[in-house]
């Protein structure tokens, strides 16, 4: 087992967006459950945003006129006259530890200097033409990832969405099946960020650590009711759970996305109850929830030796924008909080919370550029703790990083 690395980290990150095909913007330069941003071209292009895939829920992707090319060409245009869309983004990012603990090996993100990027691609279909009830999409998207550093975060390419979304009631009740990173559906990860660029890395985030799918898809099903005033939602998942060994094992196993089954991954549920509203004209963007997970998969006792029937845990957060100088859009700054909880018998994190500030359109010239700040404190669980320093290492029974982060967004 690794030691666990006890030093208070101050990470600096820089980021650029660039929307290149309908572009998405990547995770560290999206506000999730806000509502796309106001198009600002011609309006020949907004007629493509019905094509804009739904197949994750807590994340937007740019509408095709706040791409770098609204028309591709023609491309969409001719796409679109036979019910598809089209979408991707690059997304480099470039992390240091401004304090200077610089080590070889590397035991974190950022440690030493390092670079990540991701890229995707992504086609929609209405499914509507060819006779699925209700307001039905198809998604088909790929996913790569490339860094320097690949302990936390593994280099791949898969696929990493094959998914229908259906919505029903005047969008009132909405189901999604088949496969798709099911952290995408539920907790709202990468608010403020990008999960990647986080010391510990993403299996420092509970809910991933329990086992929602994040690099690799998972067969599932997610069912939302909302009530009359589309605020209060109810949602439920049933999926694969992630793999108990870790992610590299998780893409080893499916290089391909499409395994119904990987070896140790059995069934998990979750549920998230929330109240959410986003913003518009005079109506600052809220989200609050509270969510927890269940998996029936099988992980290491670190109690008492042997593995664990089962593993479960839960979070609380809430996501509020505190201002919004042009009174009506997503711009503005935010305040991000969560409280997350797992039994540290079976895992390595026990707890943790996490705060964060961030400014969509920190600039009147860049509107859609992102500046954020976010503190978190981790909590290793005591058992890990004690089965390290049995060995004779040095083990410490937290982990404390502050996190700078610029995303700037590239577009014409």
């Amino acid at each position: 087992m690794r030691p666990l690395n006890p030093m208070f980290r101050v990470l600096m990150s820089l980021a650029t967006a660039t929307p290149l095909v309908a572009l998405a913007a990547p995770q560290s330069n999206t506000v999730e459950a806000t509502p796309a941003q106001s198009s600002i071209t011609a309006p020949t292009c907004e007629a493509y945003a019905k094509y804009v895939t739904r197949a994750q829920a807590v994340l937007r992707e740019t509408v095709p006129c706040d791409t770098v090319s609204p028309e591709l060409g023609g491309l969409r245009a001719s796409l679109a006259e036979h019910g598809f869309g089209i979408y991707g983004s690059y997304a480099p990012n470039y992390r240091y530890d401004v304090l200077g603990h610089n080590q070889h090996p590397q035991l974190y993100n950022g440690q030493n200097p390092t670079y990540r990027q991701s890229e995707s691609l992504g086609l929609t279909y209405d499914l509507t033409r060819i006779g699925f009830g209700g307001n039905a999409q198809l998604t088909m998207a790929l996913a790569s990832e490339q860094g320097s550093y690949k302990s936390s975060n593994p280099n791949f390419l898969t696929m990493s969405i094959f998914a229908i979304n259906q919505r029903f009631f005047d969008d009132r009740l909405e189901v999604q099946y088949g496969y798709f990173p099911f952290i995408r559906q539920f907790y709202g990860m990468v608010l403020g960020g990008n999960s990647s660029a986080a010391a510990l890395g993403p299996i420092s985030v509970i809910p991933v650590q329990v086992g929602l799918s994040l690099f690799t898809p998972s067969p599932g099903m997610t069912l939302q009711i909302k009530d009359e005033s589309k605020r209060w939602y109810n949602r439920l998942g049933l999926a694969r759970s992630a793999s108990p060994k870790r992610f590299q094992y998780d893409l080893d196993e499916n290089p391909t996305g499409f395994e119904l089954k990987v070896d140790g991954s059995n069934p998990l549920i979750v549920d998230e109850f929330g109240y959410k509203v986003e913003s518009s004209a005079n109506q600052h963007s809220k989200w609050f929830r509270a969510g927890a997970i269940y998996n029936t998969s099988h992980y290491d006792d670190y109690r008492n030796g042997g593995m664990t029937d089962n593993n479960y845990g839960g979070y609380i957060a809430g996501t509020y924008q505190v201002t919004q100088p042009d009174g009506r859009s997503p711009r503005g700054l935010y305040a991000d909080v969560k409280v997350n909880y797992a039994p540290e018998d079976r895992n390595l994190y026990g707890k943790d919370f996490q705060i964060t500030a961030f400014y969509m359109g920190p600039l009147d010239s860049r509107p859609r550029d992102m500046a954020s700040v976010g503190f978190t404190k981790s909590y290793f669980s005591k058992y890990a703790h004690n089965a390290v320093e049995q060995y004779g290492t040095d083990a410490e029974r937290s982990s404390t990083a502050l996190a700078l982060s610029y995303s700037a967004r590239v577009t014409r």
